[in-house]
């Protein structure tokens, strides 16, 4: 089945994979290298670049292992003002936002406006909590 697929949907695969069956045996922290270079590399691995903007896409699918990947390759946990946490917030995505403020991702207005609006009363009570105030 994969000498059909494309090359990039092949490595893709072929990376989730390879992480699920790491993840299987041996907790995060052993089954992916924690410093910077090896962490970018396994972002790439998984089809992803190391910006910002994917970075929040990934908190708002709620991947932590992704998330943890782009922080260990150095991405700054508040980058784009926040966007990471306010996507999160904004898809009711509460053990994202927990994680995310465990990390030092600051409870922003927007993030507080999002879970609001979009109906996650426990994600605002969350930012609250967190120092965040209407």
């Amino acid at each position: 089945m994969l000498n059909r697929l494309s090359g990039q949907y092949r490595i893709r695969i072929l990376a989730i994979v390879t992480m699920a069956a790491t993840g299987l045996f041996c907790p995060y922290s052993e089954a992916m290298a924690a410093d910077a270079v090896q962490a970018r590399k396994d972002i790439k691995a998984m089809g992803l670049e190391f910006t910002g903007s994917a970075f929040a896409t990934v908190a708002g699918n709620d991947d932590l292992t992704a998330v943890q990947l782009f922080l260990d390759a150095g991405m700054d946990v508040n980058a784009g003002g926040g966007a990471a946490i306010g996507v999160a917030a904004g898809r009711g995505k509460a053990r994202m936002v927990q994680f995310l403020l465990s990390k030092g991702a600051k409870p922003t207005a927007n993030a507080q406006h999002y879970a609001t609006t979009r109906g996650y009363p426990e994600i605002a009570k969350i930012l609250t909590d967190a120092g965040e105030r209407e």
